[in-house]
């Protein structure tokens, strides 16, 4: 039985060596994007600046599916899935019509798809409902669930610049620069290491040169960001221009916080390590090692015993 398991072992194997020489070269590529934007520096700034306009024309592609988010007016005119999208980093002004369309996409190929591969396995009508309802089901939470993902990722990336950002703030503050002149230099600094937090930035200094509040930009910022890190931010900002404390006091108090509860996510993570190595540990590599050991003298056991039988 246990040869038996080897193929299947073996390919596992290989697949998870396979996964994490993906995840390297990823993580190269990400260093690789961030030497090239140290080293072009204004340009690269210039392009951000210009990148994610409100106001920013779709391609002919998401256009020719925005009108298929006709079909999904509550989509359409939904205010919390504008902000879902904003902290996917989607602030398009059709963002929304995109999604709706998307989502409306995916349900018709899903369910035809389904459909079809029903129709050529010879399944029975019962089957064929079930299954390609199914596959509509499918189709409209796969945007969601890919809109989720892109969220998490870009939250974490927001909450691991933060505390480094904050720093900077804080010298800014100190050297005599107004909050808005210190935010506009973050997010120029920021953007080599996060490029989401560059933008949000950048956009609370221009919400607060158009007229809006800086109570309100505050509190926009926190919402489409959507990171309980930036909420306690915004708070604290919002409390320091309120009863005219220190803002450089209270920002430093806050880095200081920030980043202990960074710390204490890192360890979080290094002792969920273990648990995690648990499953390639028991069925990856210890029955290779099981076989290997044990397979010399399991020959010699069927050598002998067929010996005594001749």
């Amino acid at each position: 039985m246990i040869l038996y398991l080897i193929p299947v072992l073996t390919a596992l194997t290989l697949l998870a060596a396979a996964a994490a020489f993906y995840q390297l070269q990823v993580r190269r590529g990400n260093v690789s994007d961030r030497l090239k934007r140290v080293v072009d520096g204004d340009e690269e700034f210039a392009e951000v600046n210009q990148f994610g306009a409100i106001d920013a024309p779709l391609p002919l592609v998401a256009r020719m599916v925005s009108f298929l988010g006709w079909l999904l007016p509550g989509q359409i005119y939904s205010e919390t899935l504008q902000w879902e999208l904003a902290q996917a980093g989607y602030r398009n002004i059709d963002g929304r019509k995109v999604f709706a369309g998307t989502r409306v996409l995916c349900m018709v190929v899903l369910g035809l798809a389904t459909a079809l591969v029903c129709v050529k396995l010879n399944r029975t009508p019962h089957e064929l409902l079930v299954l390609t309802i199914l596959g509509v089901v499918v189709g409209y939470y796969l945007p969601m669930m890919i809109l989720r993902n892109r969220q998490a990722r870009r939250q974490m990336e927001i909450t691991l610049a933060l505390p480094d950002a904050l720093d900077l703030l804080v010298i800014c503050v100190e050297a005599g620069q107004g909050l808005n002149a210190a935010l506009l230099k973050v997010g120029k600094e920021t953007a080599l290491q996060s490029k989401a937090l560059s933008e949000e930035l950048r956009t609370v200094n221009n919400e607060m040169r158009t007229g809006v509040t800086r109570t309100q930009a505050l509190r926009n910022f926190s919402l489409r960001t959507g990171v309980d890190e930036v909420r306690a931010l915004a708070a604290v900002m919002i409390q320091s221009d309120r009863f005219g404390t220190s803002i450089a006091q209270a920002l430093r108090t806050h880095a200081e916080s920030l980043r202990t509860r960074r710390r204490q996510r890192a360890e979080e993570t290094a002792r969920k390590a273990p648990v995690k190595l648990v499953f390639p540990l028991v069925f990856c590599i210890f029955p290779e090692l099981l076989v290997v050991i044990l397979a010399p003298g399991m020959l010699q056991l069927f050598r002998a015993l067929s010996k005594m039988v001749e």
